[in-house]
């Protein structure tokens, strides 16, 4: 009986970390703020999602101690901090960070810090490693700096790594504003630390609705997509159809950052700027899904949110499925196929029942409604796929929707 209590007592602890919720992630909306240019490669590689090992400077341009300062979406109030196993194989052996020291402020991003932790990383452990805050409070921003690593570089070129940091604990609700993401931001040119350059975006927010459109290099892309939990999911199309998915969120001083998934995950800054020509030839549509449907075109629907691991729809999904039933409803020739798309977390199995679990229920929610259920057809998709990159939070955030495919030509009330 004594075996079988601690058994089910592990098995308890191993469920709860499981369903928490790493707050130090673009995913979650976390954003590097401040970082010196010597410390901007550690500041994408340390909350990007990502477990894997990676450098972050090497010493004769970037020699430690590095910080960095994040800004989270909003106060949260953490409990302890985690580092995952690090790659300490080969040439990795002694580079990877040692010494962390964690701060918070909930003042601004450049005073009011305390001390939240002190991380001492210790080598050859399989396991993630976790620091306890001493005294938790609410923080808005966090303030880390890389102290030392194992053993001391053996050349100006020898790379420092660092894995993820990951933060745990509650969050307050994002109270997002309802016009957050209305205006025009010019994109910096690289980083954090570079003048805002010739690129414009535009957007243009409806409740939870975002559409938009952006300049890069002289060509125009339209964007649209969704608020989920006070981030923004979006894509981008050009001229040739190509599309783009990126989020974004913005910041307490007012500028837009987020993640681009063109490629390898890129993370970009943009300054708002009213004043910059409108990079937009038309107004948005009232209904971005009616106009992607009408054109031939699939929707993708980030605001159908589910309970976690769950067909069961939430009661924030309504928005995007009554813009949907008002598209079909519009298009009464319309049949469609929609689709349930997971990210890579779980087994293949398991997403792929998922999926067309999820599929079902918004099909069942349409019926419903008085749509013809031989108009939709309900297929899941799993984890096979992806938009985005399943490494990183954002790219499993993007992951994570539904997309609404036409099956007929479609013919406007």
């Amino acid at each position: 009986m004594r075996l079988l209590l601690c058994l089910l007592m592990t098995l308890s602890a191993a469920v709860a970390h499981a369903t928490e919720t790493n707050f130090l992630t673009f995913g979650a909306g976390a954003v590097v703020v401040r970082a010196s240019v010597a410390a901007e490669g550690v500041a994408h590689v340390a909350i990007d999602g990502s477990a894997r090992t990676r450098p972050i400077g090497i010493p004769k341009r970037e020699p430690l101690p590095l910080t960095i300062v994040i800004e989270l979406p909003s106060p949260t109030t953490f409990d302890h901090f985690q580092v995952p196993p690090p790659d300490e194989f080969g040439s990795n052996k002694g580079r990877h960070v040692s010494t962390l020291r964690i701060e918070g402020s909930a003042t601004s991003a450049d005073e009011g810090f305390s001390l939240l932790a002190e991380a001492t990383i210790v080598q050859g452990q399989p396991d993630p490693q976790r620091f306890a805050v001493a005294e938790p409070r609410p923080v808005r921003w966090v303030r880390v700096t890389f102290v030392e690593r194992h053993a001391p570089p053996k050349a100006p070129h020898d790379p420092h790594n660092f894995s993820e940091l990951e933060g745990y604990g509650r969050q307050d609700p994002i109270a997002a504003r309802a016009d957050a993401f209305n205006g025009r931001w010019r994109y910096r040119r690289k980083g954090i630390n570079d003048a805002p350059g010739l690129n414009i975006i535009e957007l243009t927010q409806k409740g939870q609705d975002i559409q938009g459109c952006q300049r890069m290099g002289g060509k125009q892309t339209t964007i649209s997509g969704t608020i989920v939990d006070g981030l923004a999911r979006l894509i981008a199309e050009d001229e040739k159809g190509k599309h783009t998915p990126f989020t974004a969120i913005v910041l307490s001083d007012g500028q837009l950052a987020g993640v681009e998934f063109e490629g390898p995950p890129s993370a970009f800054y943009a300054a708002p700027d009213a004043g910059a020509e409108a990079p937009c030839k038309a107004p948005p549509p009232d209904n971005p899904v009616t106009e992607a449907l009408g054109d031939g075109q699939t929707a993708t629907l980030w605001g159908i949110h589910f309970d976690v691991d769950s067909d069961v729809l939430r009661a924030d999904a309504k928005s995007a499925l009554e813009q949907l039933l008002e598209a079909l409803t519009a298009l009464p020739a319309a049949t469609v196929t929609i689709e349930g798309h997971t990210d890579s977390d779980g087994s293949d199995a398991h997403n792929q029942d998922l999926s067309e679990r999820r599929a079902k229920a918004v099909v069942a929610w349409l019926v419903a409604r008085g749509i013809d259920a031989a108009r939709l057809a309900p297929i899941g998709k799993g984890e096979a796929e992806p938009i985005a990159d399943n490494d990183t939070s954002a790219g499993r955030a993007l992951n994570r929707r539904v997309e609404v495919e036409p099956r007929s030509a479609q013919t406007r009330k």
